[in-house]
C-alpha cells in the first residue's frame, strides 16, 4: 500500500487505496477481538477505530501494512466470512489465548527457556520453525479440537491453518502492545457538542427582541416557501403556539402534538466537499455518485428510525462543481477541513451562507477521509434553530461512500453513524456516563435506559459482549440482512438478547447495560443485530425537537401526510409496508446461496485490484454480486467475467462490484466465480468519471445585462424567475438593491448555483446599481438612512451596526441583513443593534435599542 493518501494525489491512485482498504476493513472486525486478547485485556475495541489507528500509525512501514493486508485476503478466504464471523472469530479467540498462555513452553534459539512470544524475532527461520511447530502442537490439544473443528472446513487443513496463525501473529503483535492509545482514538469517534443557548430577549418599547448570530440574506424565487408571507392580522401579532414556525405552514395544515407520536418526515439537505485534482477533474473518485450513496444510507437509516416515527428523505443534494463553495483547490485542503479538528471549526465559514432550508432541513456537510480524520460524524444535541454552525451535521466521506462504511461489508456502519448522529440532532444524550453509575439521559426525560458507567468497548465484559453480538447475527438472525432490517423497523424496547446480567457496569442500579442502543458508544454488528430505542426515547425526542425546533416538527408532519417522490417507505423483503402514497420498494433481496465449485485454488492475492462502479451489462458472481467491467490482475487488464490466460484450471471469475454497498460475498475481500453473459466482447474500459465543467468566467462584452439571466460578479447566473426576500411582499426580477446594501445590487441566482462563499445570490456588474430597482418607500422595515448620525442610542461610543439579524418575540417574525435604524411595523418606530467601541461601552454592544436619527 504504497499511495501516501494524505498528500495530493489523482484519482486513480487514491481508488487504488480505495479498493485495498475495502479489503482491509472487513477483516478488523475479527482482528478486534483478536487482538484484545493477544494483549491480554478485555477492553474490545471499534473495528473502524482500530482501522484508523493501525493506518495512521503504520503509515510509514509498508511492510507491516502489506501483512495485514495479506492476512486480510487470508481470513476472508470464504465468500461467506460474514456469516462465518462468529465461528471464525471465536476459534481465533481460543488459539490466541493458548498462545498467550502457554508462550513460556515455547522453545528458544537461544536455549533460555520462557522466551516471550510477543518478544520473538520472527525474521529468523528458526524462530519461525519453532513457532509453527508451537501452534502445531497445540491445535492438537484438547481444549483447540473445537476451534480447529472450526477452522479446518474454512481454510482446509491444519497447515494452512498454522500459516495463517503465524503471519497473524507477526502482522498483529506490535498493535496488540498499543491498547492505551488505541483507547484514546476510540473516545474521539463518535464526538457531539451542546449547542451555545439562544440569545435572551431584550425588551425594547413593547416588543420582546432578540439579536440573532446568523445573519443571512434569505431570498429566494416567488413561491419558493423560504420566502413565503406569514399570515397576519392587523397587528401582525401571530399566535403564540406557532410563533416559532419560521416557515408558515400550507392553509388549513394542524401539527399534532408530541404527545400524538405522529410521523414526521425530515428532510435533508447533503454538501458533498470535493476538491480540483491537478489535472483538472475533481475528487474523491466516486464524488459524482455520493447522491446514491446518500439514497442507500437514508433507505438503512429510515428502518431503524420506524419505530421512533421519524423519518428522512433527501431534499437536495448537492455534488457538482456549479456549487462554488464546495470545491477546495486540493486534496491535501479538502483533508485538512476535518482533521485535526472538526469541519465547523476549520472549514466552516461555508456553513451560514450555504445552509439550505434551515432549520427545516438538517444540513449534513461530508468532507474528509478515516484517516487521519478519527470521527465517524458529529452533531449538536439538540441542533440548534438559530445559526446552522450550531445546528448542521457533519460526516465523513469515509462515513458516506460504498468503497468506505456504508455498505454490508462493514456491518451498515454508514447508516449506524446517521442515526447516532441524527438522534443527537433530535436531542438524545448517550445512555452512558463517564466512569460513573448516573442516569446521564435523564435530564431529556428518558428514564427508561439503565444505568451505564461508559460506553460498551471499555468495559471488563467487552469482548464478550462483542462476540455475543456476532452470535446473534450469524445464529439468531442467520446472518440475513433483510430481516435484520425487517426488525429493526419494528423494535421498540430493550430486546431480550440484549438483556444479559453478566454485561452490568452498575450492578447496584436496575437493568444490566445496553450493548445496542442506537445512542450508545458500541459496535456496528451489535446495533445490526439488536439495535434498538427505548420508548423514552421515542417520546423525548418528539418533546424535545417540537419545544426545539417546531418548524422542522410541524413541516415534518406536513411531509409524512404529503411525501415527496424522494422519500420510499423501507419495507424488507416479507414483511409489510406501513400506509403510504409513496411506492415501497426496497433493497434487492439477499441471493439464496449456490453451491461451492469444487475444491481448486484461489486466484492469488491481487496486491491492489482497481475497479470501481460499473455500467451496462455486468455478469453475476457465484454469491450474487455483479462483475465490474474493467478491472486489472497482475499488471494486466480484464473485462467482466473471464478465464484468466495460464489459469484456465481455475475457470471464469471476477473482481465483483461493491459500488452499490450490498455485495458483502466476495472471496479474499474482492473477487468471486461468475457466469459469463455479457457476450464475448470485453465490456470497455470505464473512462474517468466526467468532471463539472467549472462555472463560466465573467466577460465584459459592452453594457452588462441587468434583468433576469444576468450574468453577476463571480461569472454565475441570476434567476430567470420572479424573487423576493422573506418577509417582504415586494417582487424583483434580475438586478435589484431591496435591502439598500452599499456594495450594490445583487440578484438570486438560478438554481443548481452558489458562490465561493456559499451563498445563493451574488453582487451584479457595477452598471447595474444606478438600474437596479429600490426598496419601494413604503415597504417595512424602512431603513432610515440616518445622514447624520443616529440618537437615542446608549454610551458615548455607540453607533447602529451596519449589519444585523434580530427576531421579534410572539410575532415569529425575523429579519436579517438589516442596517443602521430602520423602521419595524412591529415597532413603528426605529431600532438598531449597536456596535460600539469604548471599553467603557462594551455592556450596551450588540444589543437592541430604539433610534432615530440626528
Amino acid at each position: 500500500m504504497p499511495i501516501d493518501y494524505e498528500r495530493n494525489a489523482n484519482n486513480k491512485a487514491i481508488q487504488t487505496h480505495y479498493d485495498q482498504t475495502s479489503i482491509l476493513n472487513p477483516a478488523f472486525h475479527a482482528l478486534s477481538v483478536v487482538i484484545s486478547t493477544l494483549g491480554g485485556t478485555n477492553a474490545t475495541y471499534d473495528p473502524n477505530v482500530l482501522r484508523i489507528y493501525v493506518l495512521s500509525k503504520y503509515k510509514g512501514s509498508q511492510d507491516i501494512l502489506a501483512r495485514l493486508f495479506n492476512v486480510a485476503q487470508r481470513l476472508q478466504v470464504s465468500p461467506d466470512f460474514n456469516a462465518q464471523l462468529y465461528q471464525l472469530t471465536t476459534s481465533l479467540v481460543d488459539v490466541f489465548a493458548y498462545i498467550r498462555d502457554n508462550q513460556g513452553k515455547m522453545g528458544t534459539v537461544s536455549g533460555a527457556s520462557g522466551r516471550r512470544l510477543l518478544a520473538a524475532n520472527s525474521a529468523e527461520p528458526l524462530a519461525v520453525q519453532l513457532v509453527k511447530a508451537f501452534i502445531k502442537s497445540g491445535l492438537q490439544a484438547p481444549a483447540l479440537q473445537g476451534a480447529l473443528g472450526d477452522l479446518t472446513p474454512i481454510f482446509g487443513d491444519v497447515d494452512a491453518i498454522v500459516d495463517l496463525v503465524v503471519d497473524l501473529w507477526n502482522s498483529i503483535r506490535g498493535i496488540a502492545a498499543e491498547a492505551n492509545s488505541i483507547a484514546a482514538s476510540q473516545q474521539d469517534y463518535h464526538p457531539s457538542f451542546a449547542a451555545p443557548p439562544p440569545p435572551t430577549p431584550v425588551r425594547v418599547g413593547n416588543v420582546n427582541v432578540s439579536v440573532l448570530t446568523w445573519n443571512p440574506v434569505i431570498a429566494a424565487e416567488v413561491g419558493d416557501d423560504v420566502v413565503a408571507d406569514a399570515p397576519r392580522g392587523s397587528s401582525r401579532r401571530r399566535l403564540l403556539q406557532d410563533n416559532q414556525i419560521l416557515i408558515p405552514l400550507p392553509a388549513g395544515f394542524t401539527a399534532a402534538t408530541p404527545a400524538d407520536l405522529p410521523t414526521v418526515l425530515i428532510p435533508t439537505v447533503w454538501h458533498i466537499m470535493m476538491y480540483k485534482n491537478a489535472d483538472g477533474t475533481y475528487g474523491p473518485p466516486g464524488y459524482d455518485k455520493a447522491c446514491d450513496m446518500v439514497q442507500r444510507m437514508i433507505t438503512i437509516t429510515n428502518f431503524r428510525l420506524m419505530p421512533a416515527r421519524f423519518q428522512l428523505f433527501m431534499q437536495e443534494c448537492r455534488n457538482v462543481a456549479s456549487y462554488q463553495y464546495l470545491i477546495k483547490p486540493s486534496r491535501e485542503d479538502w483533508i485538512n477541513c476535518a482533521s485535526p479538528g472538526f469541519f465547523y471549526d476549520l472549514c466552516g465559514d461555508v456553513i451560514q451562507p450555504s445552509a439550505v432550508d434551515f432549520p427545516r432541513a438538517i444540513n449534513i456537510y461530508v468532507v474528509g477521509e478515516q484517516p487521519p480524520t478519527d470521527w465517524v460524524g458529529y452533531a449538536f444535541a439538540p441542533g440548534a434553530t438559530d445559526d446552522p454552525v450550531y445546528g448542521h451535521m457533519g460526516l465523513t466521506w469515509t462515513t458516506l461512500s460504498t468503497d468506505g462504511v456504508n455498505n454490508r461489508a462493514n456491518f451498515e456502519s454508514g447508516a449506524s453513524a446517521l442515526v447516532h448522529e441524527v438522534m443527537h440532532h433530535l436531542g438524545m444524550q448517550h445512555t452512558f456516563a463517564d466512569g460513573e453509575c448516573v442516569d446521564d439521559d435523564a435530564a431529556t426525560g428518558v428514564t427508561d435506559t439503565p444505568e451505564s458507567s461508559g460506553p460498551v468497548w471499555s468495559q471488563p465484559w467487552a469482548q464478550k459482549a462483542y462476540i455475543a453480538c456476532m452470535n446473534a447475527w450469524n445464529k439468531v438472525l442467520t446472518s440475513n440482512w433483510d430481516t435484520a432490517n425487517r426488525l429493526a423497523s419494528t423494535r421498540v424496547g430493550i430486546p431480550t438478547t440484549d438483556i444479559n446480567p453478566a454485561f452490568d457496569s452498575c450492578p447496584s442500579g436496575k437493568g444490566s447495560d445496553e450493548t445496542a442502543n442506537y445512542i450508545t458508544y458500541t459496535y456496528d454488528i451489535c446495533l445490526l443485530a439488536m439495535g434498538h430505542l427505548t420508548s423514552g426515547q421515542v417520546a423525548a425526542m418528539h418533546q424535545i425537537t417540537a419545544d426545539n425546533n417546531p418548524t422542522l416538527y410541524a413541516w415534518g408532519q406536513y411531509y409524512a401526510k404529503n411525501p415527496p417522490p424522494s422519500y420510499v417507505v423501507p419495507v424488507a423483503p416479507g414483511g409489510t409496508p406501513s400506509p403510504s402514497k409513496s411506492p415501497s420498494p426496497s433493497p434487492s433481496p439477499s441471493p439464496s446461496p449456490k453451491p461451492s465449485p469444487s475444491p481448486s485454488p484461489s486466484p492469488s492475492p491481487s496486491p491492489s485490484p482497481s475497479g470501481g462502479g460499473s455500467t451496462g451489462c455486468q455478469s453475476a458472481t457465484q454469491k450474487g454480486c455483479k462483475c465490474v467491467n474493467s478491472w486489472s490482475y497482475q499488471n494486466l487488464q480484464f473485462s467482466d467475467c473471464v478465464t484468466v490466460p495460464g489459469e484456465e484450471d481455475k475457470g471464469n471469475w471476477c473482481q465483483v462490484d461493491r459500488s452499490n454497498g450490498d455485495c458483502a460475498n466476495a472471496r479474499n475481500g474482492w473477487w468471486d466465480y461468475c457466469t459469463p453473459s455479457c457476450g464475448s466482447n470485453p465490456a470497455p474500459t470505464p473512462s474517468p468519471s466526467p468532471s463539472p465543467k467549472p462555472s463560466p468566467s465573467p466577460t465584459n462584452s459592452g453594457t452588462p445585462s441587468c434583468g433576469a439571466g444576468a450574468t453577476t460578479k463571480q461569472g454565475l447566473t441570476c434567476t430567470m424567475a420572479n424573487w423576493k426576500l422573506k418577509d417582504s411582499t415586494t417582487v424583483y426580477s434580475g438586478c435589484a438593491n431591496p435591502n439598500n446594501d452599499p456594495k450594490g445590487a445583487w440578484c438570486v441566482l438560478t438554481k443548481g448555483q452558489s458562490t465561493a462563499a456559499g451563498a445563493a445570490w451574488d453582487y451584479c456588474p457595477d452598471a447595474c446599481s444606478s438600474a437596479a430597482t429600490p426598496p419601494p418607500a413604503s415597504a417595512y422595515p424602512k431603513a432610515l438612512n440616518c445622514k447624520n448620525g443616529f440618537s437615542g442610542l446608549p454610551g458615548s461610543s455607540c453607533t447602529c451596526a451596519d449589519s444585523y439579524a434580530i427576531s421579534f418575540q410572539g410575532y415569529g417574525t425575523s429579519y436579517t441583513g438589516q442596517r443602521g435604524c430602520t423602521e419595524f411595523e412591529e415597532t413603528g418606530s426605529g431600532m438598531c443593534v449597536t456596535t460600539c467601541s469604548k471599553n467603557a461601552d462594551k455592556s450596551f454592544n450588540n444589543k437592541p435599542y430604539t433610534c432615530a436619527c440626528k
